[in-house]
């Protein structure tokens, strides 16, 4: 087993940290790839949000 990994693998860990770590709390095995996406999307939507919201 490698224990390398790739530029890309580490450049987008942290943007999809959100929902590995609902996924891991929900214990979701069966539908966890649906969790994972849903989980980023509304946190990341919400950042943004509250982003523009600040700087505007």
């Amino acid at each position: 087993m490698r224990k390398t990994t790739s530029v890309s693998d580490a450049i987008a860990w942290p943007f999809l940290l959100p929902g590995n770590v609902a996924c891991n709390a929900l214990g979701s095995d069966e539908h966890g790839n649906l969790v994972r996406m849903l989980v980023n999307s509304l946190v990341w939507t919400v950042l943004g949000v509250v982003v523009v919201w600040i700087v505007a």
